[in-house]
Parts: C-alpha cells; sequence; structure tokens
C-alpha cells in the first residue's frame, strides 16, 4: 500500500531539537531568502555551461563550488571523464539526503524567438526569463537558499545534505555510473531527492517514484550507391524514404502497439497502489490535446488510461528523419539514403540493451537495407509508494506550497536516477519546483518567483524534517 497523505503530517516544530524553533518562522525565512538571493542566481545563469558543445561547463563548475564554499558548504569540483560535477556537504545528523541538480543548461536556438537575450536573466510579471532559470538552476538554488534559511533560524542543519551538480545531464550523463563508482562515499545517503521539472498542469505540487529510461537509436536506410534521378529510376530503383516509412510502419501499427515481438515481454502492470494514485491524477484528454494543437489520433493503445500509457508502457518515438532534398525550388531524385532518430522510453525491468538487440535482430530479419545504432541509454527506476521517505517528503511539499501533492508512480521523461538509485541502493524522488509553463529546453525559459520560493520553503521543511 501506498502511504495516507493525510495520516502523513510530521511535527517538524521543535527542529534539531530546539522546542523554541518553529516552522513558520523558517518557511517565512526561506521566502525572504528566495528573494535576497536572486542576485546569486542570476549570476549563475551568466555563467552558461552548455554540455552540447562544451561550452564554459569547467567555468560553470568552479562558479558553483565557489559560492557553496563561501556559503559554508564542504564543496569541490570532481571530474568523471569529462564531466566536470560539483560535490557538496553540509550539515550534522543521523540522517542524510543526496540532492541531484545540473548546472548544465540546453542550446539556445532559435535565438530570433527569444524575447531577451537567454544569458542576461530579466524577471518580467513575476518571473525569471532566461536558459537555466527552471532547467535546473534556479531549481538547485532553492536548496541553497534553504540552507541559509535554517543557518540563520536554527543555526545549522540538522541532517546532512550531500548535494551533487552534474555537468552532463543535458547530454545524458554519459559519465553518471562511473561518478557513482568513484565517489561512493561522498554520495552515500538514506535516499535521494531531486527537484526539477514542472508541476502538474493545475499548479498542484507533485512527489514523483520514478522515471521512465530511454534508449537512443539511430536507424539507416541505404537502398543505392547515390541518389537517383527519378525520371530515369522512377520504378526501377528502390527509394529510400518510402522504405524508411514502411519499416517504421510495420515495427509499430496504427493501434500505438509495437508489433516487434518481445518488445513489452518484460513490462510490469500497476501495483494497486499505483492504480489507486493514477485515478487521482486529474488529465483532460480533450483538453491537453487541444493545448498543444494536436490534430491526430492519440498515440499509444487507446484502451489503457492515459496516465498509464504515460508511466507504465514503453513508447517508441521518431524524433526526426534526414534524407533526400527538402531545399528551396525542387530537385527530383529518388533518395539513395535517410536516417531516422528514435528514442524508446522504457519501463522498469526493461533493459535498453536488450530491447536494442531485439530490434536490430528484427531488423536484420526483416530489412537487410536498414542498420540500427546505439547512442545511448538510461535505465528505468522507481521506488515503493510506501517507502518512509515518500511520507516525509510528502509533508515538507504540503508546508512549502500550501497543499497536498499529486503522487507520481513515475514521470514519463528519464534522468540519470537509476545510476545513482540503484548504483548507491537507496530509494530516489523527485519533486518540481517549476511551474506548469516553463518552457524548458525551448525559447523563453522561465521560472515563476512564486514557485522559486516554494520550492525553497519545501527544501527547507524537507531539511528540518530529516533533523525532526
Amino acid at each position: 500500500m501506498r502511504f495516507d497523505i493525510d495520516a502523513a503530517v510530521i511535527d517538524l516544530n521543535g527542529i534539531g531539537g530546539d522546542p523554541e524553533m518553529d516552522m513558520t518562522k523558517l518557511l517565512e525565512t526561506a521566502t525572504a531568502e528566495a528573494r535576497a538571493g536572486l542576485p546569486d542566481l542570476l549570476a549563475s545563469i551568466r555563467v552558461a555551461g552548455i554540455s552540447a558543445r562544451g561550452e564554459r561547463l569547467d567555468e560553470s563548475a568552479a562558479f558553483h563550488a565557489d559560492l557553496l564554499q563561501r556559503d559554508g558548504w564542504r564543496a569541490d569540483v570532481v571530474r568523471a571523464g569529462d564531466n566536470p560535477c560539483v560535490l557538496a556537504e553540509i550539515g550534522e545528523g543521523p540522517r542524510s539526503v543526496l540532492v541531484y541538480g545540473h548546472h548544465d543548461v540546453q542550446p539556445v536556438e532559435p535565438l530570433a524567438a527569444w524575447e531577451s537575450p537567454p544569458f542576461e536573466p530579466a524577471v518580467r510579471d513575476g518571473r525569471l526569463f532566461a536558459r537555466g532559470s527552471a532547467d535546473n538552476k534556479g531549481q538547485f538554488f532553492a536548496h541553497i537558499f534553504a540552507v541559509r534559511a535554517l543557518r540563520r533560524v536554527a543555526g545549522g542543519v540538522p541532517a546532512r545534505v550531500r548535494l551533487i551538480l552534474d555537468g552532463q545531464e543535458e547530454m545524458g550523463s554519459p559519465h553518471a555510473a562511473r561518478l557513482v563508482e568513484e565517489n561512493r562515499e561522498r554520495l552515500a545517503a538514506d535516499f535521494m531527492y531531486t527537484a526539477d521539472g514542472p508541476v502538474h498542469g493545475s499548479g498542484r505540487p507533485v512527489v514523483t517514484f520514478g522515471v521512465r529510461g530511454v534508449c537512443k537509436l539511430r536507424l539507416t536506410v541505404r537502398t543505392a550507391g547515390s541518389d537517383l534521378h527519378s525520371g530515369n529510376w522512377g520504378n526501377l530503383a528502390p527509394n529510400a524514404a518510402m522504405r524508411m516509412a514502411q519499416i517504421l510502419a510495420d515495427m509499430k501499427g496504427a493501434d500505438g502497439l509495437v508489433k516487434v515481438p518481445g518488445f513489452y515481454d518484460d513490462v510490469m502492470p500497476p501495483t494497486p497502489a499505483e492504480r489507486e494514485a493514477l485515478a487521482a491524477i486529474p488529465y483532460d484528454a480533450a483538453g491537453e490535446l487541444a493545448s498543444i494543437g494536436a490534430c491526430a489520433p492519440v498515440d499509444g493503445p487507446a484502451d489503457r488510461p492515459a496516465m498509464e500509457r504515460l508511466m507504465f508502457l514503453p513508447t517508441f518515438n521518431v524524433t526526426g528523419i534526414s534524407g533526400g532534398y527538402t531545399g528551396p525550388g525542387f530537385k527530383t531524385v529518388i533518395p539513395a539514403e535517410v536516417a531516422a532518430q528514435i528514442d524508446v522510453r522504457l519501463v522498469v525491468r526493461q533493459d535498453p540493451r536488450r530491447i536494442f538487440a531485439l530490434l536490430r535482430d528484427w531488423l536484420a530479419a526483416r530489412a537487410p537495407d536498414a542498420t540500427l545504432e546505439f547512442l545511448g541509454s538510461y535505465q528505468p527506476s522507481r521506488t515503493p509508494m510506501d517507502a518512509p521517505c515518500g511520507a516525509v517528503v510528502a509533508e515538507a511539499v504540503r508546508q512549502g506550497f500550501g497543499q497536498a501533492p499529486l503522487l507520481y508512480p513515475a514521470l514519463g521523461g528519464s534522468s540519470p536516477d537509476a545510476a545513482f538509485a540503484q548504483g548507491l541502493g537507496i530509494p530516489s524522488l523527485l519533486v518540481p519546483y517549476g511551474n506548469p509553463d516553463e518552457r524548458n529546453h525551448a525559447p523563453n525559459e522561465n521560472l515563476r518567483l512564486d514557485y522559486l520560493e516554494a520550492g525553497t520553503r519545501t527544501s527547507a521543511a524537507l531539511f528540518a524534517g530529516l533533523g525532526a
């Protein structure tokens, strides 16, 4: 069974054993620290480490390590391969939490779509606009501001808070497993906590117990030695674009199900507690599809509820197709080579390498003109919904946001969560601090300042709760 939120109220008064310390004062101070600390967040945004291009990552890591040291954290830069990460720790006590964030950001293109320069942060209408404002700098700065509040109110942090700032999250954290292996003692904790992403579309906060994994692939079809004249060779030579369309249609049917045998073998259905949580998540299918301008039938098996499709079923998604000619004017050719980028989102017990092997072998038997490449992966991860840390986190969220959170058994997206949760053998929870319209990865990324304050209050309540 999952825990009962309404029965999970934890008395956070008397923080760190001090009966004079009350939660109201801590939450008020956390709000004040979020406002007072805004210049530090703006300075962080200006040091733009773009991992996709390897730009300014070392400078960004050094900036954050120095800021944490000045705040009293024990902090330094640790490299895993070419990934400069920041490891930091503060506080004392019998309980510990590993807090994950990332200091790298996405590229900014298309630059012309930004209303203000992406690395010159601007505050407009109660929002901070900049690349990295919500993903992920504003969200991990909430932890930094929370520690400042605790030190002002309680004189210290009554739990061991261990912070990692990843330098390559936006390119898949390829060295996450190595980072864990080489820094196991410094990363050890009772559980892992991540603030990332947006809350529910209604504005209600969320506690998430897992993430889907991902398998990244490139499918290439080559049908001739070079492009051919469509008049001279039409009806004679094979067309790589048409062949790609046929292969993709053979792999995934109109019903939204992948037709490759074995693809769903390891998929586990939701437990009764997870089904209960799914049923409690508000979802207006027509409204959600209208909000994105969708004009085609819903993807995925229509007989499965939307939240179950999002959290408990794998996907097969074509992210883009390139080949032939689509430039100015017209070019009458038969394409000789076409490539498709594919991401396969995976659920618990599915292994990326096994899924890649299934798809590769299926293609080898039916489409010898096709080649499938493995480009990278994340393992899926899920924490049981009755994990004891869930009650502590849910109460902290309620204190910080002023309302009880929705419980998500898993996110539809992926993160390096499993490398830490499985590598360290600890539960892992994710709580978004971003507004629903944060536009992460897009132009005009933004973080509402009231959400930054709510996130700071949540982190302060969480760290205090661990000490209480």
